[in-house]
């Protein structure tokens, strides 16, 4: 759970960092560094596939962000079950202990025979 949880980590870091390098070509090639004709046209082209690049990163980035939070929320219960149940098998160890406890007090071994 955790090795996947790094793993979405990772890869969203990994996306973001894509897509603000898209983004940072984007804006300079919006900026228009001194073109003619014919190279405005291909950076138009290749401005809307970027654009295009830009919105289907974002749209990844947002849903690795909730795979991250949904397995957050996983660990954090699973966590919390583990917690439980170690308190309840704490507990049965202590009302075993108390019942063997009894037993020997009442004269009987704990393994089912009579001490003498």
């Amino acid at each position: 759970m955790i090795d996947r949880l790094h793993h979405y980590i990772r890869e969203l870091r990994l996306l973001r960092k894509t897509m603000e390098t898209a983004k940072k070509q984007n804006r300079s090639f919006e900026d228009g560094k001194n073109t003619n004709g014919e190279e405005v046209k291909a950076l138009g082209g290749e401005i809307a596939v970027l654009k295009a690049k830009i919105k289907k990163l974002e749209s990844e980035s947002e849903s690795k962000g909730k795979e991250l939070k949904s397995a957050q929320a996983e660990t954090e219960a699973l966590r919390k079950s583990a917690d439980g149940f170690l308190m309840e098998y704490d507990r049965l160890l202590e009302d075993n202990q108390n019942l063997r406890n009894q037993l020997e007090s009442i004269g009987h071994s704990p393994e089912g025979k009579k001490s003498m």
